[in-house]
């Protein structure tokens, strides 16, 4: 099942689960005030039984409760995570070799995955802009990732018990300035920065759909294809990843893990091609569908009614 959080009318945040054709069925809307429809992050907390709730509402949905891809606008499917997003570098051999060519040094790869962090507020959603602020960073760059969204909390969680505690999965662009990036050893504020997440357009839920190691990422740059691989070369696999980092640390209902992209990255072409204003990023995969945004220097309106058009 895929599950958006969307707005209708310029309305408040409600939660969808996506259709056939991607008409989308307002749960908000259908549901008569059941609590595990109020939000995405009330339904990850309800677990199966919101799901099977949802599933049951989609059998006999009313037809005024559906609406058009057109009708509704897009947002991140958690807006607002409960905290910062978890991210993993450096997971694909194609990144980690690419990544050597392009600086000069030794392809290696550590004995456990590099962690690193977005705030929360570098999250946005499909055909939303990219800010780019030529005051920070003229190496504005893209990054296709598997996104992990945590369903059933935890810490110390076993390895092979990990999956029991996805709810779903979507897609991340690890947006980077790369030269913020790389006049530190800590990655944060050049991957950090305000729109540096997007991510959606949907999660699909873990139950019944394809393992995460099935998907095949893409990533285009107006329309030029930079990026693909399957997650299924990752270099730490999902379980490792979700084992590793609740060490001490407790995963929550909502909690997101962007778990690395491979290799094609701007700064890794020859020569180097980094994003400008007016390029169109599209990331995607199979089930997850496409998570497409405009570049916009900082100052630049969205246009009108907050979608983009897309660039071919």
């Amino acid at each position: 099942m895929r599950f958006a959080t969307f707005s209708h009318d310029d309305g408040p945040p409600r939660l969808g689960l996506i259709l056939a054709n991607e008409r989308l069925l307002d749960l908000s809307a259908d549901a008569g005030g059941d609590p595990a429809f109020a939000s995405m992050l009330s339904l990850i907390s309800a677990g199966s039984a919101g799901i099977a709730r949802a599933e049951k509402a989609s059998s006999r949905p009313d037809a005024a409760t559906i609406l058009g891809r057109s009708e509704v606008r897009l947002l991140a499917p958690i807006p607002r995570p409960p905290k910062n997003v978890f991210c993993v570098g450096l997971n694909y051999p194609s990144h980690v070799e690419a990544n050597a060519r392009a600086l000069g040094i030794r392809p290696e790869v550590g004995d456990v995955p590099l962690f690193f962090s977005k705030p929360t507020t570098s999250v946005v959603g499909t055909d939303t802009p990219i800010r780019l602020d030529e005051r920070i960073t003229d190496k504005l760059d893209y990054e296709v990732e598997l996104g992990i969204v945590i369903g059933k909390g935890g810490t110390w969680i076993d390895e092979d018990d990990a999956l029991d505690h996805v709810f779903g999965y979507t897609l991340v662009n690890d947006v980077s300035a790369r030269d913020v990036q790389w006049r530190t050893s800590q990655m944060f504020i050049g991957k950090g920065l305000d729109t540096y997440c997007p991510m959606g357009p949907w999660i699909l839920t873990r139950a019944g759909s394809r393992d995460w190691s099935e998907f095949e990422l893409r990533c285009r740059v107006n329309g030029e294809e930079r990026q693909r691989d399957s997650t299924a070369n990752l270099i730490f696999s999902v379980p490792r990843i979700i084992a590793e980092l609740s060490k001490g640390l407790t995963l929550e209902p909502g909690d997101i893990i962007s778990t690395g992209s491979p290799g094609g990255c701007g700064y890794q072409m020859i020569p180097p091609q980094f994003l400008k204003p007016g390029d169109f990023v599209e990331c995607s995969a199979e089930g997850l569908g496409r998570l497409v945004n405009e570049v916009a220097a900082t100052g630049q309106p969205m246009r009108a009614g907050g979608r983009m058009e897309e660039k071919r």
